[in-house]
């Protein structure tokens, strides 16, 4: 069962990171196809620190998760596994930020009053 979690978790990783990097890779044509609409920048920093704070969220239940598997399985391949699962999530971690902080909607106009 516990290696049935690990590998569960070490998908879900790559599966991330793989669908960052082609979110990146396709990034220009992807924006293309589906234009974002305009945010005021108030409202722009508000949703960046949410997507921040749901990447940090990952990065720590990874974490964690890996951690309760190593104590649960001292013996079987750890910590080569648990390195691995951990390099891989900082990767999807640090490659999610670049991505958040590369993301810039248009900015609304500001409605001009009489």
């Amino acid at each position: 069962m516990d290696q049935q979690r690990f590998l569960g978790l070490f998908v879900m990783i790559f599966t991330i990171a793989g669908t960052l990097l082609l979110l990146a890779f396709f990034e220009n044509e992807a924006a293309g196809k589906v234009p974002y609409d305009c945010v005021n920048p108030t409202e722009r920093e508000r949703v960046r620190q949410l997507v921040f704070d749901g990447i940090d969220k990952g990065l720590v239940d990874a974490m964690s998760h890996l951690f309760d598997i190593w104590t649960k399985d001292p013996q079987n391949s750890q910590p080569q596994r648990a390195q691995v699962g951990t390099t891989n999530a900082v990767n999807a971690h640090n490659r999610a930020r670049k991505l958040a902080v590369a993301w810039d909607p248009p900015t609304c106009p500001i409605d001009e009053k009489p």
